[in-house]
């Protein structure tokens, strides 16, 4: 009798482990759905090419879609009732012709033609290859991860538009001067231009931390950790885990 008695403890311990095992498992599986919607389905426009210049390939159409399918939940609906758009063209000059000798704004000696991508609003443009300067001649196109990098950044700059350009808030700017004034000197050529602090070079920043949390690379390794604050600040406001 005991040991019957020994053995059904036995037997509901081990079921009991099962399951927990079973709810962790699960749980720790669970992910979120692909996105899907008009910002996947109707709002990534190609541009066509000028001046001879290769189209689109059908490889960036489909980075782009996975990194908006992948998107956080809040951010993918942000952009989407936002009325963001996806604009994927050869350079700027397919678009906007005599602009890409223009130099880019800010501190870097780089010209619009050079640019991986830029924003106006909620709209955002990626560029797969750099124009020549003076020349209407393109350089190889970018890899499909520096693509993806790209595209993850300057969606950053629409996710701040959509969010009423949270760094106009003052809670962030103080958050973001205050990891500023802990950047180490060894790091500081690394951020030539969020060092200015004035809102262009923060919104900069934030969307460089945007970039990397919606699942971008970390181009300047250790971007998170050196901007901690801003991190956190900007994770609890899009709600990304």
């Amino acid at each position: 009798m005991i040991l019957r008695k020994k053995q059904l403890t036995l037997a509901i311990a081990a079921i009991g482990c099962c399951l927990v095992l079973f709810m962790f498992g699960l749980g720790f599986g669970l992910k979120d759905p692909p996105n899907k919607g008009p910002l996947i389905n109707e709002r990534i426009r190609v541009i066509a090419p000028k001046f001879g210049h290769a189209p689109v390939r059908a490889e960036t159409v489909a980075t782009a879609k996975d990194v908006l399918e992948k998107l956080p939940p809040k951010v993918y609906n942000l952009l989407e009732e936002g009325g963001a758009s996806i604009n994927l063209a050869p350079n700027i000059e397919d678009n906007w012709p005599g602009s890409g000798d223009g130099l880019r704004p800010g501190d870097l000696d780089m010209t619009m033609g050079e640019e991986g991508g830029r924003c106006y609003g909620r709209d955002v443009w990626v560029y797969e290859a750099k124009k020549v300067r003076g020349s209407e001649e393109l350089k190889r196109p970018r890899s499909q991860e520096t693509i993806r990098g790209t595209l993850c950044q300057i969606l950053g700059h629409a996710i701040n538009d959509c969010m009423g350009v949270m760094t106009k808030n003052d809670e962030l700017t103080r958050l973001y001067n205050e990891d500023l004034d802990n950047i180490p000197a060894s790091k500081e050529d690394e951020y030539v231009e969020e060092l200015n602090r004035n809102h262009d070079t923060r919104a900069l920043g934030c969307s460089s931390i945007i970039g990397v949390l919606i699942g971008g690379p970390d181009w300047h390794d250790g971007l998170l950790k050196d901007f901690p604050r801003t991190t956190a600040y900007l994770k609890k406001r899009l709600e990304i885990r």
